[in-house]
Formats: C-alpha cells, sequence, structure tokens
C-alpha cells in the first residue's frame, strides 16, 4: 500500500484539491487497487477492483470505500465527478 502525504504522483492539482482517472473492475474476487494502466491521450488510471456488483451504485460506493483506505481520506472527502454509469471514472479528492 502506497501512503500519500500530499497528492499522488498520478493526480492533477485543481482549486478544490486533485484528481485522478480509474478504472473500475466490479464483481472481483476481492477489493483491491491494482497498477497504473496507461489509458487514450497520454493519462495514467489507476485499477480498482471491487466485490460489489455495477447495480444500484453499489459499486461506486465500493470504489469510494477502497480509495478512502488506500489514501487515508475520509470517504467524505472522495467524490465521483465522472463516468457514474462507467468503468472509468475522474475521481475528486477534496483537501
Amino acid at each position: 500500500m502506497l501512503l500519500f502525504d500530499d497528492m499522488p504522483p498520478f493526480a492533477q492539482k485543481n482549486e478544490t484539491g486533485f484528481s485522478f482517472w480509474v478504472k473500475v473492475t466490479p464483481k472481483a474476487s476481492k477489493n483491491r487497487i491494482g497498477d497504473l494502466v496507461d489509458a487514450t491521450m497520454g493519462r495514467k488510471m489507476l485499477k480498482v477492483y471491487v466485490t460489489s456488483p455495477p447495480e444500484d451504485n453499489l459499486a461506486n460506493i465500493a470504489v469510494i470505500e477502497v480509495l478512502a483506505e488506500y489514501l487515508h481520506k475520509a470517504k467524505s472527502k472522495i467524490q465521483i465527478i465522472s463516468g457514474h454509469t462507467m468503468r472509468e471514472k475522474r475521481i475528486q479528492i477534496l483537501t
């Protein structure tokens, strides 16, 4: 597990904190963070595996929980700002 004192190296700083992209795999065997993967337009995406299915917002809730533990941030400081119904999501971390 990585520990971040500030902003992860794969994130972009903005007015309210920082944001980054994740690629979610729902219905995985266990909740975990995977590797950074290359995506389109040269951006990096953090792989996130969750056991929850992609229905009734369950996978999105699990993504926030997994990221909160990984980044040592409160769940209330983590928001999905785009991609609510897609596997590729943009995450905002409020500071």
